[in-house]
C-alpha cells in the first residue's frame, strides 16, 4: 500500500512539474526592435528596404547592404516582413549546424531557457516570440521574431 501512495505521489509531482512550464512565459524581457527598428515602425520610415521580387512574397522586405553576420553566427539573409505597413515580424536563413549552435547560445544567454522539439526552438512571451528551426536534411534553417500583438 506504502508503495502505491508512493507511485501516486511520484506520477502526480511529475505532472505538476512537466505541465507548469509548459504554460510559462520567458522571464527576460522580449525584443523591442531589431536591428534599430522598432516593432511595429511604419514602412514609410525605413527607406533603405526594397521589396522580395519572388511570387509570394508580398509585404516582404530586405535591406541590400544588410550585414549578413547576427553575433558569431554567419546568416545568408534578412527577411522584413510587413502587416498593414507596420514591422511585425523578422526571418533570418543561415545554413549549417554550427550556425545554429552560434544563434541557439547567443538567444540562450539573452534570454534563458526556451522550449524545445526536435529541431526547434523557441522563446515565447504574451505577445511575442522568438522561433529558431533547422532543416537536418537540407542542412540549413531559419530564426524568426515575430510581434504577435495588435499594430495600431
Amino acid at each position: 500500500m506504502k508503495a502505491l501512495h508512493i507511485l501516486a505521489l511520484t506520477l502526480i509531482l511529475s505532472i505538476m512539474a512537466t505541465a507548469a512550464p509548459a504554460s510559462d512565459y520567458v522571464t527576460a524581457p522580449p525584443p523591442s526592435s531589431f536591428r534599430g527598428l522598432e516593432w511595429g515602425t511604419k514602412l514609410a520610415d525605413v527607406p533603405d528596404l526594397a521589396p522580395v521580387a519572388k511570387a509570394g512574397f508580398n509585404n516582404t522586405f530586405f535591406r541590400p547592404n544588410e550585414n549578413l553576420k547576427f553575433g558569431e553566427a554567419e546568416i545568408i539573409s534578412v527577411a522584413y516582413y510587413f502587416r498593414k505597413d507596420k514591422l511585425y515580424r523578422v526571418g533570418i536563413a543561415y545554413k549549417g549546424r554550427v550556425n545554429q549552435f552560434f544563434l541557439k547560445d547567443m538567444l540562450l544567454q539573452k534570454y534563458g531557457p526556451g522550449r524545445g522539439v526536435g529541431f526547434r526552438y523557441g522563446w515565447m512571451w504574451p505577445n511575442f516570440s522568438i522561433d529558431l528551426s533547422f532543416d537536418n536534411e537540407k542542412k540549413n534553417g531559419a530564426l524568426f521574431y515575430t510581434f504577435e500583438g495588435t499594430l495600431d
